[in-house]
């Protein structure tokens, strides 16, 4: 919250935006990557430095990837048949076929039902007129996965789609707003859906009982101060030893946790493996998160347990770098995940009650109905701004 926007800024990045890349762009060298130093591309999209390995995938390999996308494009066309069942949970444990991932978070997530019309293009129109946050949203879509293809050209396509979800929803929940974690959120969502459903996604993640993020993310973070204490409840039952070790030696679960929570292990572990935890945690709700904290302590228990204060700083801050089996992993996670079940420590408390969906929906589709008639009638959309800016959510309890 900390950059506001002034009406002349608002005004210029919008129009910036809305050029694009076309010709009589203002964009400064710096702001476009440096492409001479990308060596390589990988399967996901992300540029890299140096030469990724040369490696051909076995035949094998490839006829079995192919053969799994058709089956899960089968249980897309029948997904009713599907939820809930045994074989669909067994499939998102081996993983889900990046070539149908869109599709499949699109189903779990069940965005039509959540999805009305008008809503979203209403709250991009009133939040590029009125948007407290445009300047600040601005500057992190700059900094949003800028060695990523979609990504790295300033104003392009993927970039004015970033820059339009994060407006609209400032406008749908003004009780959050923004806050800079839902850049990457947001730049994940638009990697596998379009963005109208990248928009409801978020809504979906953020606002619903499954995923409850708003806590994560409004000002003063009580559910992420929660998180913490919860994550140290479950780290002094399943793992004493590494829990007196580390607190021995002076590391809070905030210095390690809060990135993992906040932006669910983005730029902390590595992509693909980030992708499984989404996979997981678009089928089973927030509890992944807390589940993955004890599964990464444990991989690692042996090396934490030598490590001194800094060096086990580093080394977390070091997880990204590192190569783990994703299976494993995966195996790993659902374990932890009925461990914790048994333990009835899988969900932490609640401390930040939510508005119902449709409530927000009710809100956002009087705010669509006032920019109506304010276009009609010359009123300006700040009035309409002012007039919902009271909405807040329901207070902690």
């Amino acid at each position: 919250m900390a950059n506001r926007t002034s009406p002349e800024d608002r005004v210029r990045i919008v129009a910036k935006y809305d050029l694009g890349r076309e010709e009589g762009a203002e964009i400064e060298d710096w702001e476009d990557p440096d492409l001479s130093v990308y060596k390589s591309t990988d399967r996901y999209g992300f540029m890299h430095t140096s030469p990724l390995p040369s490696v051909t995938l076995p035949e094998k390999v490839i006829q079995v990837e192919r053969e799994r996308s058709v089956k899960w494009g089968k249980m897309i066309h029948e997904w009713g048949r599907f939820v809930g069942s045994p074989i669909l949970n067994r499939r998102v444990n081996k993983g889900i076929p990046n070539s149908v991932r869109g599709a499949v978070w699109r189903h779990v997530l069940d965005i039509d039902s959540v999805r009305q019309d008008g809503i979203y293009e209403s709250m991009k129109d009133l939040g590029r007129h009125t948007s407290p946050d445009i300047r600040q949203i601005d500057l992190d879509v700059l900094r949003t996965f800028r060695n990523h293809i979609m990504f790295r050209d300033r104003y392009g396509i993927k970039q004015q789609a970033l820059f339009h979800v994060l407006v609209a929803y400032s406008m749908y929940n003004p009780s959050l707003g923004y806050c800079q974690g839902m850049s990457s959120i947001g730049g994940v969502l638009l990697m596998y859906l379009n963005e109208e459903d990248a928009f409801w996604a978020m809504v979906i993640l953020i606002g619903s009982t499954k995923f409850a993020m708003h806590g994560l993310l409004i000002p003063g973070l009580p559910k992420l101060l929660v998180y913490h204490d919860f994550h140290a409840r479950i780290r002094r039952r399943f793992l004493p030893k590494l829990h007196k070790h580390l607190i021995a030696e002076h590391v809070e679960p905030s210095e390690y946790c809060t990135p993992w929570f906040v932006k669910c292990y983005l730029d902390s572990l590595p992509f693909q493996l980030v992708l499984r935890i989404w996979d997981a945690m678009m089928f089973e709700g927030e509890g992944v998160l807390i589940a993955m904290s004890v599964v990464l302590l444990k991989l690692h228990r042996k090396t934490l347990l030598r490590q001194r204060e800094d060096g086990i700083r580093i080394f977390i801050q070091e997880f990204s770098q590192q190569n783990f089996n994703e299976d494993d992993v995966i195996l790993d996670l659902q374990a932890a995940i009925t461990e914790l079940k048994k333990a009835r420590m899988a969900i932490p408390p609640t401390v930040v009650e939510l508005h119902e969906l449709s409530e927000l929906n009710r809100i956002a589709l009087e705010r669509a109905q006032a920019l109506l008639t304010s276009q009609e009638s010359g009123v300006s959309h700040e009035s309409i701004h002012v007039q919902f800016s009271d909405f807040t959510p329901s207070p902690e309890v």
